[in-house]
């Protein structure tokens, strides 16, 4: 994943709308699928709580910092897609 403001957007994006499928979901059911979303959703905090100020700086510097996050971003959406199969 590259560092680009863009790619990082579209990215959160399709976070976002699996943590919203998965998450009514896992309201309705799946014992194993509650306890994957709960540790899911400790990354995806700490995961946005990083998104902005990186997102805010690709423009000029934030390259390491930037496919660090991107790795990271991986694996939450990873992580999502596992549980949605579970369904």
């Amino acid at each position: 994943m590259t560092d680009k403001p863009g790619k990082l957007d579209a990215t959160k994006a399709s976070i976002e709308q699996l943590r919203d499928e998965i998450k009514l979901k896992a309201h309705l059911g799946k014992a194993e699928a509650v306890e994957e979303l709960e540790r899911l959703e400790k990354k995806w905090d700490s995961f946005l709580k990083q998104c902005k100020p990186v997102a805010e700086e690709a423009g000029k510097t934030a390259g390491n910092a930037g496919a660090a996050l991107g790795l990271v971003a991986d694996e939450i959406k990873a992580g999502y897609e596992r549980i949605r199969k579970l369904f």
